[in-house]
């Protein structure tokens, strides 16, 4: 291995460390409440040493969103190979959605910060790059989509992108709601947990053929 790729590899080795030190950061105390004075402080480096790796507390963030949104597309992936249909394959999508929720609320939380309206349009090169795994995300759903149409098992005449963003839309509320909402459904005796597993359950009989 030669010096330079030697040194490179510390630099990424630094980069994550780094990485780790701000989520647990911003996980514990939410965005506005931390500062690149605080990161660089918790990871032992002047400010100036933190801004050789990352230019500004916002890349940062999205860094750690990008950590998130890889795992959720592994996730997917694992999911939706599992599934023998298309109908099957949808359903696994949604499964794959909220277990990223259940078991990495912190990055579900992360991601979902990032998508407000605060970061919109941002040239961010990691923002960039959650983008465009985004977008790999939605073609995986669209496919399982397209293969139900093809196998039978969802109605042809849906159109594959308005399901899949119509699914991805719905699992963001459908995860996200209020004590109050959440109250309401308590009282008729249905848990967070039974709603979505009936969400999922609506969301096969929206787009299924009627013939299976």
């Amino acid at each position: 291995m030669s010096i330079k790729e030697i040194r490179e590899r510390e630099k990424e080795q630094r980069r994550n460390y780094i990485l780790d030190v701000a989520e647990e950061l911003f996980f514990s105390r939410g965005y506005d409440d931390v500062s690149m004075n605080q990161i660089a402080q918790k990871v032992g480096l002047n400010k100036a040493t933190l801004y050789l790796y990352f230019k500004n507390k916002e890349s940062i963030y999205f860094a750690i969103v990008l950590r998130g949104v890889r795992i959720f597309e592994a996730l997917l992936k694992n999911r939706v190979e599992l599934g023998v249909t298309g109908i099957d394959k949808l359903e696994d999508a949604g499964r794959a959605y909220f277990a990223f929720y259940k078991d990495y609320p912190d990055y579900h939380d992360a991601y979902l910060y990032y998508k407000s309206k605060r970061f919109e349009n941002s040239a961010d090169e990691y923002a960039i790059q959650i983008e465009s795994l985004t977008g790999n995300i939605m073609i995986i759903i669209c496919n399982a989509i397209q293969e139900g149409i093809k196998d039978g098992t969802i109605r042809e005449d849906v159109k594959p992108i308005e399901v899949a963003v119509f699914v991805a839309v719905t699992a963001e509320r459908i995860v996200g709601l209020g004590p109050s909402v959440l109250k309401v459904l308590e009282s008729q005796g249905i848990s967070h947990e039974q709603f979505i597993e009936d969400s999922m359950d609506l969301w096969r009989h929206m787009v299924m053929d009627k013939l299976n």
